[in-house]
């Protein structure tokens, strides 16, 4: 029997999916737990699976289309052939975007049907008739090119061109043929444009010939560049929505420290000299010094709730990935348990499957601290919008040789600074401070980690 299949709740925060592939075709078969069709979400393209098993019969909407869960996309049956009107009918009353039906002739006539008694109402006698007006007769004595031409359609009537005041004339009267760029280039460069022979359509003067009979040539400008409107996918809607919330709800505030990096520095280069084979970058040494400060100090891991507080025993870190759509935050689960190796593995796979937009969502929810890291684009410092229920981020920028005062002397030095945005219901000031110094430690001796 001929049913509707409608749209899944593939991820826990979707509102609307869009279609993004079928992969089960008009007419063709299908067994249960088959992906039917490919739905792109706040977060990620997620599989849309079917627990039946039948045929495909129609596809209610089309790739691009973006529709709610629980909406129809799609009539299934037992066998081809059956009858589906009933249901197309029923699913055209319910469709969001049903088109306003187009008025029919005799509707689009009805204004000029009701005028025109009045236009009879007076005498025959009394309405003079209009005197016409000969139209010229069609010049096809002119070429171009070897084409001939028809000068009415090329050029308006003489009484209705516009006549340009600085235009030249001809000293016999003559009217002159050129384009609107060719009269301001004659214009610029003082050219007499009665003195110039047009090589255009009918004779027409063209900027070349301007620029060829004052031996010199005129940049034209360059167009300016189009807007471009971009749709909104659904993971912009989701990051809009959600970061205007923790914007507005969320009581904020920024604690900025610099961090000696003379120490970090060297230690990624004893790991990159006995560790050739293992890859590790700064921020994955970084994401270790930051789990195993949440470790020790657990007020900054922690979270807001309705009338508790919650700090939580895990340490699972998001680590926020650019990606062509937005920002995705990828969770390390467990990161304070986790070696160097593992977490640049962990983070290289997770932010490619990301921006393939192919992870699930338990990899991209349920993390207790953020970090975003901007300093591979050699960002100094910024801020950065908590990420709910989270009760705090922790903006990183980028690790630069500066001039430092060491002992009364200017020497130079590696510093980084790090911004932490807090969440002051549930951190405040000190806390924020104890927390950034316990992460000090293990930034400025990253040995601490070793042991």
């Amino acid at each position: 029997m001929a049913k509707f299949y409608e749209m899944p709740a593939v991820s826990p925060t979707m509102e609307t999916g869009t279609i993004v592939a079928w992969r089960i075709a008009e007419g063709a078969p299908f067994a249960p737990q088959s992906v039917i069709a490919e739905v792109g979400t706040d977060k990620a393209n997620m599989e849309a699976e079917i627990f039946d098993k039948g045929v495909m019969l129609k596809h209610l909407v089309a790739v691009g289309d973006e529709v709610p869960p629980g909406f129809p996309i799609a009539i299934i049956g037992d066998a081809l052939g059956e009858d589906v009107s009933a249901l197309v009918a029923q699913f055209a009353t319910m469709s969001p975007k049903k088109a306003a039906p187009a008025p029919k002739a005799d509707e689009a006539l009805a204004p000029a049907a009701q005028a025109a008694p009045a236009a009879q109402a007076a005498p025959a006698a009394q309405a003079a008739p209009a005197p016409k007006v000969a139209e010229p007769a069609p010049s096809l004595d002119r070429t171009w090119r070897g084409k001939v031409l028809r000068t009415d359609v090329l050029e308006p009537h003489q009484d209705l061109r516009y006549r340009s005041a600085s235009a030249a004339v001809p000293a016999k009267g003559g009217r002159i043929v050129a384009s609107p760029l060719a009269k301001s280039v004659a214009a610029a460069l003082g050219v007499n444009l009665a003195t110039v022979t047009g090589t255009g359509p009918a004779g027409r003067i063209v900027q070349a010939d301007v620029e060829k009979a004052s031996g010199s040539a005129v940049r034209t400008p360059k167009v300016a560049r189009q807007d471009e409107v971009l749709k909104l996918t659904q993971m912009r809607k989701t990051i809009a929505k959600r970061l205007l919330a923790s914007h507005q709800d969320i009581p904020t505030f920024f604690l900025t420290v610099t961090y000696d990096m003379t120490a970090f520095v060297g230690f990624r280069e004893q790991l990159k000299k006995h560790l050739p084979d293992v890859k590790v970058s700064h921020n994955d040494v970084f994401i270790a010094c930051v789990a195993r400060a949440l470790r020790e100090y657990p007020k900054a891991n922690a979270a807001w709730g309705e009338g508790v507080i919650t700090r939580f025993g895990r340490v699972d870190i998001g680590v926020a990935v650019a990606i062509e759509d937005g920002l995705i935050t990828p969770v390390l689960r467990n990161a304070d348990q986790l070696r160097f190796d593992e977490i640049g593995a962990q983070i290289r796979e997770l932010a490619g499957r990301a921006r393939s937009q192919k992870l699930k969502p338990e990899e991209f929810t349920g993390s207790t601290f953020t970090i975003s890291n901007l300093g591979m684009y050699d960002i100094e410092q910024f801020t950065a919008i908590i990420n709910p229920p989270e009760a705090a981020i922790l903006a990183v920028g980028s690790i630069a040789e500066v001039p430092v005062a060491k002992d009364g002397n200017v020497t130079s030095g590696w510093r980084m600074k790090v911004t932490m945005t807090c969440d002051h219901r549930v951190i405040d000031g000190a806390t924020g401070a104890a927390f950034l110094q316990v992460l000090r430690r293990y930034v400025e001796a990253p040995m601490l980690l070793l042991m």
